[in-house]
């Protein structure tokens, strides 16, 4: 039986959003850390953060955050057993 959201599910159908995205900040800034060091050896110098978060968006944050969403949703996340949006 597939499932009919409602107008508030399908604003925010996940029930676990904001544990999501208390995982997901203190990591997406390490990833963007790590990011700065790599662009930082490749240029010989310190490149800012703000070019290393630059460069992540561009290059690298739709498949991290893919990858991030798919093991927080199957592997963490408190409702990963009775969850909606993980069968869509």
């Amino acid at each position: 039986m597939e499932h009919e959201f409602t107008l508030g599910e399908m604003e925010h159908p996940c029930t676990c959003l904001r544990q999501l995205l208390e995982a997901e900040i203190p990591m997406l800034r390490k990833e963007i850390s790590k990011n700065k060091y790599y662009l930082s050896q490749k240029e010989h110098h310190d490149v800012g953060w703000k070019v290393a978060e630059k460069d992540f968006v561009e290059h690298y944050l739709d498949t991290w955050a893919t990858g991030f969403k798919a093991a927080y949703c199957n592997y963490i996340c408190p409702a990963k057993d009775s969850c909606i949006v993980k069968k869509l």
